[in-house]
């Protein structure tokens, strides 16, 4: 479950909320506000914050709303605003950084509080898009970090084969060397004791 809060202190739970994208947008009377396009949790948590919907004719506003006291069903996900107020709520992008001046004027337009900045500057909210896709740069990175250790895993082995290679060419070498050598002092000493089976001359 992904709990949603700071809202009118309420808090609510809406499973996995980000599944919903695409899905229809009603006010707490019903009314239609528009389409649910991305969702924006508490950064390192699953906590759900803020949906921001899609409205407009041409579908070129995104509105944020408090996901707090929200339910879903079938059909739509019903916020706990009027249509009204959402209508004229502070605009972003699927996906955008909310900055602390927007925050500001979210809590303002709403009437909530937020929780506390975190330290060190972090961004406070991460929307779902965002976070996917940070994700996925994430196990991409990890996969290509473990095709890189199991390539240089491959290398270290093929070097290893390599020297035990030399190692053995190296001992045939020196192997065949001492045969020569040894040939040379047999022919040596098969020659000195040749001339010392001679006859000596007349």
């Amino acid at each position: 479950m992904a709990a949603a809060k700071g809202g009118k202190g309420q808090d609510m739970e809406i499973e996995q909320i980000e599944e919903w994208t695409g899905q229809n947008v009603v006010d707490c009377d019903g009314e239609k506000i528009g389409k649910l396009e991305d969702v924006y949790f508490e950064a390192g948590t699953r906590d759900a914050i803020f949906g921001c919907v899609r409205s407009g004719m041409l579908g070129r506003r995104h509105l944020l709303v408090p996901l707090a006291g929200a339910t879903v069903s079938r059909e739509h996900v019903r916020v706990a605003y009027p249509q009204a107020q959402v209508k004229d709520a502070p605009q972003t992008e699927p996906g955008a950084t909310l900055e602390a001046a927007m925050e500001q004027e979210l809590a303002h337009h709403y009437e909530i509080e937020l929780t506390a900045l975190p330290a060190g500057g972090e961004p406070r909210y991460e929307s779902a898009s965002a976070r996917a896709e940070r994700e996925a740069r994430a196990r991409e990175a990890t996969k290509r970090a473990e095709e890189l250790e199991a390539l240089a895993d491959r290398k270290a082995a093929e070097a290893r084969v390599g020297e035990l290679q030399a190692d053995d060419t190296h001992r045939q070498a020196q192997q065949a060397q001492d045969e020569h050598d040894r040939a040379l002092r047999e022919a040596d000493e098969a020659r000195a004791e040749a001339r010392a089976q001679q006859p000596p001359s007349p």
